[in-house]
Parts: structure tokens; C-alpha cells; sequence
């Protein structure tokens, strides 16, 4: 296989790899990413087997795959249960900024580093929803099935 090139499809022992990384876990973070190149390397394949795609910038993640995967087969109360836990660790999040927020400490002695913190807390936020998003999406996508399925039986 030529090394610019990935399959257009997962390959089939590395999508088993990564089901062995995610078990039934529906998000990944660099730490399952990391685990995946280190797998296929270990096994001496090319790494680009560790994406698939037509091109570069479609390219996806196996790992990736595999999470999407179990997300769609995850029971509603497991995804209803993780997105409760990111909402509350954004409020959390939120109240604490606020709570920490001094308008009288706007500039002098260590106001760069209190921006810093605040933009770092903002960002963390920023991620957390995207995260609250995807699993939203996924509630939503199995309410609009149940919902077709339903009026095409009623």
C-alpha cells in the first residue's frame, strides 16, 4: 500500500482493535487515539490504517468510527445520564468564573494571568458543549426515527 494513500473503508482487524480501546465507551479523546496508532504500529501495518477516507481531509479516525458506532447503540438513559454530567460540570464552571470575577482586579499586578484562566475556563466550556452537542444530536436523531417509525405504523 502505497503510504500516501487509506482505505476507503476501516480495515477490518484494526476496526477489532479499536473496539478493544472503547469497549462500549461513545467518546474518544487523544489518550484512544494515541492507544490505536500505537496498536498498528506495534503490528508493524501502515498507520494510515488508522483513519479511513478518500481523502486527506475527509479522512476519519477508526476510533472515531467505533465510537460513533456504540453512541448509536448506547441505551437513551446511559447518553441522557453523560450529557446531565457535562451540563453540570459547564454550570459548575460558569459558576465558578463568575463567582472569581473581580471588577476591581481588571488590571495591575497578575491580570494577564486571571485572563488567562478565565479564556482556559471558557474554552473547557467551549468543549464541553460541543461534547453535550454530539450526544444531544443523537437523542435527537432517535426521537425523529421513533416518531417517523410511529406514524408510518399509526
Amino acid at each position: 500500500m502505497n503510504r500516501s494513500q487509506r482505505p476507503l473503508e476501516p480495515n477490518v482487524e484494526v476496526m477489532a482493535l479499536a473496539r478493544k480501546i472503547l469497549g462500549t465507551r461513545f467518546e474518544v479523546d487523544h489518550k484512544d487515539t494515541n492507544a490505536m496508532l500505537a496498536l498498528v504500529r506495534g503490528l508493524q501495518l501502515p498507520i494510515e490504517y488508522a483513519y479511513f477516507g478518500p481523502r486527506s481531509i475527509d479522512a476519519k479516525s477508526v476510533v472515531q468510527e467505533v465510537a460513533d458506532q456504540n453512541l448509536r447503540l448506547a441505551p437513551m438513559h446511559r447518553i441522557q445520564r453523560k450529557i446531565d454530567g457535562l451540563t453540570g460540570k459547564i454550570d459548575g464552571s460558569l459558576a465558578s468564573s463568575v463567582a472569581n470575577f473581580d471588577p476591581s482586579r481588571l488590571g495591575g499586578s497578575g491580570a494577564a494571568g486571571r485572563q488567562r484562566d478565565r479564556a482556559r475556563a471558557s474554552e473547557g466550556r467551549n468543549i464541553l458543549s460541543i461534547r453535550v452537542a454530539r450526544l444531544q444530536a443523537e437523542l435527537d436523531r432517535r426521537a425523529i426515527e421513533t416518531n417517523v417509525s410511529q406514524q408510518q405504523t399509526g
